[in-house]
């Protein structure tokens, strides 16, 4: 394990007072409890930066019978200043949008690792990775020619997770444009079981989609590690628009 902490990924189970209902848009509420948490001027930097290091959602675990709340943070000043101050957060919460509390029951690290960890795990093996399975956790959607989304597209979530990448990575930069073709042509929706997701946003409703995506990649042993280690790394910065308000959450499973 590296001295630096880049990427870190932890979960707390929640429960809320009986006059709230806790449903997928709850994350919306939430990015302003985090936002109060890490104070004015970062939360004011992070808005002018433009840029979201973090990803955030809310869903419902069926074999645990709990609500949960997953954070994730894609770069060493993004974990110190927002998901290390989350696991300290208060047990009781006041939501002033909701005029109610929250509880946080349980907090688990689920990961700690740097970029240059990332690259070793899917470089430093002879595995073959072929597939990766994308669960879409809480609505996910593109915003294409103004319009949201409602179906998955390969080529759109690895031009994503690419540029993602790029943005934030520390140690290795995947070269944009001699990849990008490589990228698309090397990889397919192989199944899905999807449906469709709303996600109410301050009003407005927002269609994308929730459920399985399974992607296909094709025979190149460097393209497959290139798929796998984006696949892998869609869970910390979440997938396509407004992730850090709830939507876009993801659990990947990258099989060899």
């Amino acid at each position: 394990m590296t001295d630096t902490i880049e990427i870190m990924s932890v979960e707390l189970v929640i429960v809320a007072d009986l006059s709230i209902k806790i449903v997928q848009s709850i994350g919306s509420v939430l990015h302003g409890v985090l936002m109060e948490l890490v104070g004015t001027d970062y939360a004011g930097q992070l808005h002018e930066a433009g840029l979201r290091p973090y990803n955030q959602y809310v869903y419902f675990d069926k074999d645990r019978k709990q609500y949960i709340w997953r954070l994730s943070a894609v770069t060493a000043d993004a974990v110190n200043r927002i998901v290390r101050p989350m696991l300290e957060m208060p047990e009781k919460i006041f939501l002033k949008q909701k005029r109610s509390h929250l509880y946080i029951k349980d907090r688990t690290i689920l990961e700690e690792t740097s970029y240059e960890d990332l690259i070793h795990k899917f470089w430093s093996s002879d595995s073959l990775y072929t597939q990766a399975k994308l669960q879409c956790m809480s609505t996910t959607s593109f915003k294409v020619d103004k319009q949201y989304t409602i179906f998955p597209e390969a080529f759109r979530i690895y031009r994503y997770l690419l540029r993602q990448w790029n943005q934030f990575s520390t140690f290795g930069m995947l070269d944009t444009d001699s990849i990008l073709g490589d990228l698309e042509a090397g990889v397919f929706i192989r199944d899905y079981n999807l449906r469709m997701g709303i996600y109410g946003l301050e009003g407005v409703k927002i269609r994308g989609f929730r459920g399985q995506v399974v992607m296909q990649f094709k025979r190149n042993v460097e393209m497959q590690r290139v798929l796998a280690l984006l696949s892998y790394y869609s869970q910390f910065t979440g997938l396509g628009i407004k992730t850090a308000l709830g939507m876009g959450g993801i659990k990947c499973e990258v099989i060899e």
